[in-house]
């Protein structure tokens, strides 16, 4: 796009200084319509770096302050990282720009799921395992399935949804890695339990506690012993509307699982209180819970998520009037 003319813009910088009103003319000198950033012609392992720690950070802030915080910035980035693959590159920087790819597409369908747009988190989270597929990177491809698959199941499509964390499965099988193999049996856990299938849910979790501890092979996961209790406690919850006598299990394993809870995860450690204090109200303990929602809706105020204003609800069915009129 071509400068401004120099002397129309100073003359506009000048006019505004002096506390003059800006006119329509102003406004269109100062348009200034979208053009994508110029992506290098050459690619290396630094260029790789940069969209690597750039996508780590936006997944810090998805968790810290929701989908709706980052969606945008997400898909902006996607312009960019799609042009980095017409430059010329190594085939080993190749497979490294598609496996960081993959990372930035689970993120956009994360971050749409989020805020509510079903439909565009299944196709981005579909490119992500297309990608992850083609720098033969299974952990991602695995990721990216179980992610499809907790779409589907929050909405309301349980089969679609264990057969996409079914994939998942298998794809984590070529990866060896106890911590994805857990997250995606979690994730089978959850499906069931919104099935109202509580001893296939619970299945599911023994299983995937069997399996945290094994295989050696890292994964982009991060799925530890701490995640697991957090995952546990969210199944629980979900058995507990329907039978109260998971209450006290849930309520054990959420208080330990919230107290361990990274502080940088603040979307997590809403969830999981808004968990908590639905099962205090559901298993009697009014004060708890209603302490606890309150501080919940607080934390709620700063995240940008439609999931967790969905959660709430969960929390307002059994809240007294006064936390339920907050929510």
């Amino acid at each position: 796009m071509d400068v401004p003319d120099r002397r129309e813009f100073m003359g506009l910088l000048a006019k505004v200084a002096m506390g003059a009103a800006v006119t329509g003319a102003d406004i269109a000198l100062l348009a200034n319509p979208a053009v994508a950033t110029p992506a290098p012609n050459r690619v290396g392992e630094t260029e790789v770096g940069q969209l690597r720690a750039l996508t780590r950070m936006l997944w810090a802030q998805e968790r810290q302050l929701g989908g709706g915080a980052v969606r945008e910035a997400v898909i902006g980035q996607l312009g960019w990282a799609h042009g980095l693959l017409n430059a010329v590159r190594s085939d080993q920087v190749e497979a490294q720009l598609r496996s960081v790819l993959a990372d930035l597409l689970a993120l956009a369908g994360r971050a749409s799921h989020d805020v509510g747009l079903s439909g565009a988190a299944l196709r981005y989270l579909g490119q992500s395992v297309v990608v992850a597929q083609e720098a033969e990177d299974p952990a991602r491809a695995a990721l990216a399935l179980g992610q499809i698959g907790r779409v589907y199941s929050q909405g309301g499509d349980g089969r679609q949804a264990q057969d996409s964390i079914g994939l998942g499965l298998v794809a984590a099988e070529r990866v060896r890695s106890g911590g994805l193999t857990s997250l995606l049996l979690c994730s089978q856990a959850r499906v069931y339990a919104e099935s109202r299938d509580p001893q296939k849910a619970v299945e599911f979790l023994s299983r995937a506690e069997d399996a945290v501890s094994q295989g050696s092979v890292a994964d982009p996961s991060g799925f530890d012993e701490n995640l697991l209790a957090s995952e546990r406690g969210r199944v629980l919850t979900i058995l507990t509307v329907h039978d109260r006598r998971y209450a006290t299990d849930a309520i054990d394993t959420l208080t330990a699982s919230t107290r361990r809870t990274d502080p940088a995860r603040t979307k997590r450690l809403a969830f999981g209180l808004t968990e908590l204090a639905t099962c205090h109200l559901r298993g009697g303990d009014r004060d708890t819970g209603t302490r606890l929602g309150h501080q919940v809706v607080d934390m709620a105020a700063t995240i940008r998520s439609n999931r967790l204003a969905e959660h709430l609800k969960l929390l307002r069915t059994t809240a007294p009037p006064e936390l339920a009129q907050r929510i």
